[in-house]
């Protein structure tokens, strides 16, 4: 099976996820062609009912020497959610835009090469354009103003053909489970935060593209920290690194650091959590302390939905050794971690 070389140890995906009815379990270096999680059984539910528990969502991280930004659209069937989170490090300032919206909202495409994920309405509008087949991805963003937050408009490009992606297929407690693409690439374009127009050029600012779908229990939990920056030299590197509800992580991770277009393999990681917290391996691999600075805390209790949820923003600073890549030093990295619980 082809492997690229800027993805050592990645198969080439299959053009659909789930074929015969059975997920296909791997680390790819470029996503399905359909990530159809819905065609696999699930608790001998029919297809109907396994939708309502499949877990979806399209989000990007973007950094710039300036900015750091979350933006997503959230299906967990009985809740949806539009985020729009812009942190300006020099205002030392946060923007927030978080609205629920009403189940059946908004649909989660099952592929990026050609599709649209969005959300309209007189309040809000995020689209994620994907075009993958022809290496992009556009975004508009418009959100109204509120009493707390300005009004945030924006045209965004990532240039999906210039950064490397991974793509995982894993499993939870049987043998179906979760998808997850994540991608570092160039991106570029305009942000508007109120009067103020930040420009976007691929020189400095950087996307980390997350699309996932998953069959997750009824309580959904996992950590996560992720990061990218361009070094002293111009190059681009970054990182992603989850715990997670799969069986033998060990095995089943989506642990990766990014040097340029270049991707490499990290192993299972542990979360350790006081004022700081310590992301670490067994193998002295990974190395981290993130140090939150701007709270990103969500609590909801609604019967049947329930979240504790901590999304803050800070910095990291250690070392990591992915695998056939060289390894990296970490000092002061802008980015997020979360600490997820959903009963949903």
């Amino acid at each position: 099976m082809r492997v690229r070389d800027h993805a050592s140890g990645f198969e080439s995906p299959p053009a659909e996820l789930v074929e015969g009815g059975r997920q296909r379990l791997g680390r790819f270096d470029a996503p399905p062609m359909r990530a159809n999680l819905i065609d696999a059984p699930y608790l001998r539910l029919p297809r109907v009912l396994r939708r309502w528990r499949l877990k979806e969502w399209q989000a990007l991280q973007i950094t710039t020497p300036r900015l750091f930004a979350n933006i997503a659209l959230f299906d967990a069937k009985l809740l949806q959610l539009l985020q729009v989170k812009v942190y300006d490090r020099r205002r030392e300032h946060k923007y927030l835009h978080e609205r629920q919206l009403r189940p059946g909202s908004f649909h989660i495409a099952d592929q990026v090469f050609d599709s649209d994920t969005a959300y309209r309405d007189r309040k809000s509008e995020l689209a994620f354009h994907n075009r993958f087949a022809t290496g992009r991805i556009e975004i508009d963003l418009a959100v109204s103003a509120t009493a707390d937050c300005p009004q945030i408009t924006g045209h965004l490009v990532v240039h999906t053909a210039r950064g490397a992606s991974q793509v995982v297929s894993l499993p939870f407690a049987g043998d179906v489970g979760m998808y997850s693409h994540k991608g570092m690439f160039p991106i570029e374009g305009e942000l508007a935060i109120g009067d103020e127009r930040h420009i976007l050029t691929t020189d400095d600012a950087l996307a980390l593209l997350d699309d996932h779908k998953g069959y997750y229990p009824y309580v959904m939990r996992w950590d996560w920290v992720t990061s990218a920056t361009h070094d002293t030299r111009g190059r681009a590197l970054g990182f992603n690194l989850t715990h997670n509800q799969c069986r033998d992580p060990d095995r089943f991770n989506e642990n990766c650091a990014w040097i340029g277009d270049q991707i490499g393999r990290l192993p299972a990681v542990t979360f350790e959590r006081g004022d700081l917290w310590r992301i670490r391996d067994r193998e002295g691999r990974v190395d981290l302390t993130f140090e939150p600075t701007v709270p990103g805390d969500v609590r909801l209790n609604a019967i049947v939905v329930e979240s504790r949820y901590r999304g803050p923003f800070g910095r990291f600073t250690g070392r990591l050794s992915p695998e056939a890549l060289e390894p990296i030093e970490i000092d002061g990295w802008f980015g997020m971690g979360e600490q997820f619980w959903l009963r949903c």
